[in-house]
């Protein structure tokens, strides 16, 4: 049920955005020392396409920072883009990425993960 102008959307987002919040933990809740793998994840565009883009993993050894799993997958974002709402249009073929490295690899799943996003910088306080 997407208005033309999108605002039945956003309004959806923004009220699960705050629902979400709501489970922020602003707290180290791990211990820097005893990080042995770390994650970074990322959404690049094809050149020219607002849909085609590229969903990618990697995954280091922390402490040699060797690379020790990538993965990546063309996709084709169908929802619009909304600013603000990034995540709503991107996350789901990051956690697609991560749940099929736990499958297939679960000794080389992230202990932390970092994202290319602004976090609690974002205006909603809860960006991706």
């Amino acid at each position: 049920l997407l208005l033309r102008d999108g605002r039945l959307l956003r309004c959806w987002w923004w009220l699960r955005q705050r629902w979400l919040r709501s489970f922020l933990t602003e707290t180290d809740v791990v211990d820097p020392e005893r990080l042995r793998r770390i994650g970074g994840v990322d959404v690049s565009f094809v050149k020219g396409s607002e849909t085609d883009a590229c969903a990618a993993l990697v995954v280091l050894d922390a402490a040699t920072l060797e690379v020790i799993h990538t993965s990546c997958r063309r996709v084709v974002l169908t929802a619009p883009y909304i600013p603000g709402y990034l995540a709503f249009r991107e996350v789901r073929f990051l956690l697609e990425l991560l749940a099929e490295l736990r499958e297939a690899a679960p000794h080389l799943c992230p202990d932390a993960i970092l994202v290319d996003g602004n976090g609690v910088l974002h205006p909603n306080r809860f960006g991706l």
